[in-house]
């Protein structure tokens, strides 16, 4: 009889919660909630069913509840982000029309075509991730390790592939999705102490390394890895000071990078030349130059185009393209982090950051690249440059970081570590409440 009555008010809860996704854990959260409550009345002394009905009882009015709980938890769908991306899409399908014809290429239909199918393709790529479930990655132990399992696997299959099969370029679009995973394994590791942090940051690097083939879609995946890992210190997610954390997150990976530096032949001749261009006239070190004068022939943009698009503004509006595109790029990093900072869970803000920041750090490449500052080749302009690959690559990245803003009622920390026992005596809870946080101590007098 008890049973009924708790099917019966979970049911009258359930009735007023309006967002289907919610309605099943929060129910189930609620029914823990009274299990417990139940518990704790027979331990006090009351018999099974008597327990359940007053642990009911003190829930409160089920329409009530279920009202509260349904302005808590409403899907937070970011369609200022969204009809962003939209914009930048067919800015890009225009620019790419434009700038194949003022190019005069006999192709330029064909390219516009193909950029065209590339759009529609990522918006329907963006749109699906964004109402997806992404708390599946969270909820589901195996999903992380899988996926970044399955990114290992293609990337080495990649490797082996003929050169001719074109196989070895999906390992750099592989390579930039790898923080997504990665900061789902974080989640896995909360409460774990500066060995952890140690083998996390060692193995961000080693997951950036299978992408290789491109060392700017290397750079940028460690790059991401490392920042989400030294935000995951900064929030408190493992048991050890901020200060140590991010020594031990940052200082070993770093240094190992610098180890492989030294001993890459060709990074360091990139790098030399683009410390020294002027000792390079016929070759990298005149690209170099021309970028930073803003003398860079014709030719080299007829060559690829997309990789020069700032650099060609540039030389055929005036130099204020850059800071001008600097000051748009800086705009939306402040108003998307900021927006990042305000997600109730850290676990999101750890998927948000894993997600943003290879869009953003892309931007920082491509800008570099075309002012002659960066000694890496660019990757693209997010949903600007020509190429369905990496269209579709960054679509992914802005669904699931939307689909993150969209779930972040429903996004769950969960526990820092298993308790040694029972009844311990001493106990620190921070549960999250509304836009704040619900701190509880509990302190063993005896």
């Amino acid at each position: 009889m008890a049973h009924e009555v708790l099917g019966d008010y979970l049911a009258a809860v359930g009735a007023q919660i309006r967002w289907r996704r919610a309605r099943r854990p929060l129910l189930r959260e609620l029914s823990d909630h009274i299990a417990d409550q139940a518990a704790d009345f027979q331990a006090q002394g009351l018999e099974e069913e008597a327990a359940l009905d007053r642990a009911v009882a003190e829930m409160g009015d089920p329409e009530t509840v279920g009202r509260d709980l349904d302005r808590l938890h409403r899907p937070q769908n970011r369609w200022g982000l969204a009809l962003g991306v939209l914009f930048l899409l067919l800015a890009g399908l225009l620019l790419q029309y434009l700038s194949a014809r003022f190019l005069q290429d006999s192709e330029a239909d064909y390219y516009f075509r193909r950029q065209g199918f590339g759009a529609l393709l990522s918006a329907g790529v963006l749109a699906g991730l964004w109402f997806s479930d992404c708390t599946l990655l969270l909820r589901r132990r195996w999903a992380a390790g899988a996926a970044l399992g399955l990114t290992a696997a293609v990337c080495l299959a990649a490797w082996m592939a003929l050169p001719w099969l074109r196989a070895r370029s999906l390992v750099t679009y592989l390579t930039l999705l790898t923080p997504v995973p990665y900061a789902a394994l974080l989640y896995r590791l909360r409460g774990r102490g500066g060995g952890t942090v140690l083998l996390s940051g060692l193995g961000a690097l080693a997951l950036a390394a299978v992408g290789l083939s491109s060392a700017a879609s290397g750079a940028v995946a460690a790059g991401t890895m490392l920042l989400t890992l030294g935000a995951a210190v900064g929030l408190g997610w493992f048991a050890v000071g901020r200060g140590r954390g991010l020594l031990l997150a940052w200082g070993p990976a770093l240094a190992l990078a610098g180890l492989l530096l030294l001993q890459c032949p060709g990074l360091l001749d990139r790098l030399t030349v683009f410390l020294h261009p002027e000792r390079d006239p016929m070759g990298a070190g005149y690209l170099y130059l021309g970028l930073r004068e803003g003398t860079l022939l014709s030719p080299f943009f007829s060559d690829n185009a997309c990789d020069y698009f700032l650099a060609f503004l540039a030389q055929m509006l005036g130099r204020w393209v850059f800071p001008f595109a600097a000051a748009l790029l800086a705009l939306a990093a402040l108003l998307l982090l900021r927006r990042v900072r305000r997600l109730r869970s850290r676990s999101g803000k750890l998927l948000a950051l894993s997600a943003l920041l290879p869009l953003l750090l892309q931007g920082v490449l491509y800008l570099l690249f075309n002012l002659g500052y960066s000694p890496l080749g660019p990757l693209s302009l997010p949903f600007l440059s020509f190429g369905a690959a990496y269209l579709l690559t960054n679509s992914l990245l802005a669904g699931f970081l939307l689909s993150v803003f969209r779930m972040d009622a429903l996004l769950r920390d969960g526990p820092d570590q298993a308790l040694p026992s029972p009844f311990p005596n001493r106990l620190d809870l921070r549960l999250p409440l509304g836009r704040g946080s619900l701190s509880i101590r509990y302190r063993r007098s005896s």
